[in-house]
């Protein structure tokens, strides 16, 4: 033990010595013995077990020295004086030896606690570890806090070839093979690396981290590194599961979504391609009326505005989907999103009736108009195919606090008694058997884009009959004339 160790014992003793000397003949020898042997417990509760042997020494001495007659002088005369002073000093030597060895059966239970406590808290993180490298990135913070080890890696069993330096493949296959944690001497002699291998029923691992070589000697370190050992395994077997349940998860939707797309092609595709060529070939024949003709070609163009719609509806839902998305938002009054919107509706369904109630003075709102009109076009689509065609469509923009509310309301059947949540889901629709046309994206789209602008899309059955359909948008801060015209 460094000489600095003792230092603080013998400073103590010999302070002891100094203050107790004025008070030679108040103080009786048996007390003067006891005050040493006090003196000695707190040094060994303090600095240990050497410390307090050092100090019993010289607390004998200076007791024999300084107090026992002849004072000044360690030649004792009288046997009785001789007793005190041995008594004295074995005395002192027991208790400083019982007192440093409480102090380190406490030292190691605190140890353990604490190292008990790392424990529980790397166990309680890795319960939300969902990847490899979140485990790695746990593991790192536990054994820096609780080891000291730095460059802490997890490596697989493919991770080899290029080990950290100065390891090599060798040493790495033989520390997984053996099962049991490998130290092994590191570049630098102060520091050793420890090699745990971490085995079960997925691919195996290999937790690699360089602890100072003082901690490694540490015998506790070994049963500490094979308890974290287990936790991580477990762990990193979670997460290689969970990443086959994503995988089958996803393939599991990609073939449905593939199934779901090919049906509603087969059967919403080929039917107005089916019409679209009966048409062609009565119209190539050339026998029918001019006045069959201008119907037949009003009907051809129809089927392929739906094909059109099908074709864009699809396009958009990948678009969202893939997650490539980009508004491009700008100031701009609802109303005229609303009015174009109803240009290319009524370029359709020039019959339908659609009522309308916008209020004036309604605050413009930051939004991409075009894929605003998507969301307007297929709503207002899904309430005129499921309305009857002699009930009005209805149009309403209303503001509720900071939001801004258009409603498309009809006539229909109305929703489903669960609430027609499942209406907003990919290829659904209010009936899965209809002749009407569609393969049940609108809904689906025009959701997402609403999400995309911070806002959402409802529904609900209204009284007396029919649905209605909220679009809901955030109104923001607008700017205010002089504010664009700073801009510009």
């Amino acid at each position: 033990m460094p000489f600095r160790q003792l230092l603080p014992a013998l400073l103590v003793s010999v302070g002891l010595t100094l203050l107790m000397l004025p008070l030679q003949e108040a103080i009786d020898l048996s007390n003067t013995a006891l005050l040493y042997v006090l003196v000695i417990v707190v040094i060994g509760s303090h600095y240990g077990r050497l410390p307090a042997i050092a100090a019993a020494l010289l607390s004998a001495l200076l007791y024999a020295h300084v107090f026992v007659p002849p004072l000044f002088s360690l030649a004792i005369t009288e046997a009785q004086y001789l007793l005190a002073a041995v008594v004295m000093l074995v005395v002192a030597l027991l208790v400083g030896h019982l007192t440093a060895a409480l102090k380190a059966q406490a030292e190691q239970v605190q140890a353990r606690e604490t190292q008990t406590r790392a424990l529980y808290d790397l166990a309680r993180h890795l319960t939300a570890a969902q990847r490899p490298t979140e485990v790695e990135e746990i593991a790192s913070r536990f054994l820096g806090t609780a080891l000291q080890a730095g460059h802490t890696r997890i490596l697989a069993e493919s991770e080899f070839a290029a080990p950290p330096a100065p390891l090599d493949a060798a040493v790495l296959q033989s520390a997984l093979a053996g099962g049991q944690p490998l130290l092994t001497p590191g570049g630098d002699p102060r520091h050793t690396f420890a090699l745990v291998p971490l085995l079960a029923s997925g691919p195996p691992h290999l937790l690699v981290c360089e602890l100072p070589a003082a901690q490694a000697r540490n015998p506790g370190t070994r049963a500490l590194l094979e308890t974290a050992s287990s936790v991580l395994t477990v762990a990193l077997e979670r997460t290689h599961f969970a990443a086959v349940a994503r995988e089958t998860e996803l393939r599991r939707a990609a073939e449905s979504l593939r199934g779901s797309i090919l049906s509603a092609l087969s059967h919403d595709l080929r039917t107005p391609l089916t019409v679209m060529l009966g048409l062609a070939d009565s119209l190539a024949l050339g026998k029918a009326s001019a006045e069959r003709q201008k119907s037949m070609l009003a009907a051809l163009r129809n089927q392929a505005l739906s094909i059109n719609q099908l074709v864009t509806n699809l396009l958009d839902m990948a678009r969202l989907r893939s997650g490539n998305l980009e508004l491009n938002q700008e100031w701009q009054p609802i109303d005229e999103v609303i009015g174009a919107t109803l240009r290319q509706v009524r370029a359709q369904w020039k019959d339908r009736e659609i009522t309308l109630d916008i209020p004036p003075g309604l605050p413009p709102l930051r939004l991409d108009a075009v894929l605003v009109e998507r969301v307007l076009w297929n709503l207002l689509e899904n309430a005129i195919k499921y309305s009857p065609a002699d009930t009005p469509v209805e149009l309403v923009a209303r503001r509720f606090g900071d939001w801004l509310d258009v409603m498309v309301c009809d006539w229909g059947p109305g929703l489903p008694a669960d609430g027609g949540e499942e209406l907003f889901g990919l290829f659904r629709r209010g009936q899965s058997e209809s002749s009407i046309p569609g393969v049940g994206l609108g809904l689906a789209i025009a959701r997402s884009i609403a999400e995309a602008h911070g806002g959402q899309v409802l529904a609900e059955n209204r009284m007396g009959g029919g649905a209605c359909f909220r679009l809901r948008l955030p109104l923001g801060n607008a700017p205010t004339l002089s504010d664009l015209e700073n801009e510009t």
